[in-house]
């Protein structure tokens, strides 16, 4: 049998971290025919001040990136709330977060295919696309020497009330893609580093 020394986690005043993974998006409302969107690199930078003992807030800021043709590159930030309650053994360390934030995904400009029926392509001008973005996640890291340590953290996103040219499924009068659908739903797997003072 083991014991958990509280003291640690109640002296940590701040952290910051900086982690890089995959993460795959899902779009279940695209048109019929466009694919799911394929899994792509992601990066997340936070920073943390606790409020109470093993409860923290502070911002976080995030990139990722869904392959294709082209590439649809997605970015938020927002605030993030990290509840790490002393439940492993040092050196490790377990916890849970929520995120809850702006985000904005952009597809660049891009050469369209042609058409069966039309037999000419085009180039398609680039859109942008904003929602609100929810994530609910678990961690797990444990100290490396001094303030560093090592972690990994697994997440699930939600986005919701979106607005922008990239989400608007109306005819435009003008070409573009079929619709590709709204981010609505996103896994991530990631590891990083961070220093916790």
């Amino acid at each position: 049998m083991f014991s958990i020394d509280v003291a640690p986690f109640a002296q940590v005043h701040w952290d910051i971290g900086a982690a890089v993974g995959v993460m795959q998006r899902v779009t279940p409302d695209r048109d019929a025919g466009v694919p799911l969107p394929q899994a792509g690199p992601m990066g997340e930078l936070h920073a943390h001040v606790a409020l109470v003992p093993m409860l923290r807030l502070g911002p976080y800021l995030a990139y990722d990136l869904s392959p294709g043709a082209p590439d649809r590159q997605t970015t938020g930030a927002g605030l993030r709330a990290k509840l790490t309650p002393p439940l492993l053994p040092r050196p490790w360390r377990a916890w849970t977060f929520l995120e809850f934030g702006y985000a904005r995904s952009y597809l660049p400009s891009h050469a369209l295919a042609p058409t069966p029926s039309s037999g000419t392509g085009g180039e398609v001008g680039g859109m942008e696309g904003d929602f609100l973005d929810a994530a609910l996640g678990i961690g797990v890291g444990a100290k490396l020497r001094g303030p560093w340590g090592l972690f990994a953290e697994l997440a699930a996103r939600t986005g919701f009330l979106f607005w922008g040219a990239l989400y608007d499924r109306t005819p435009c009068g003008c070409l573009r893609d079929p619709y590709p659908g709204h981010d609505s739903f996103a896994g991530s797997l990631s590891v990083g580093v961070s220093l916790d003072l």
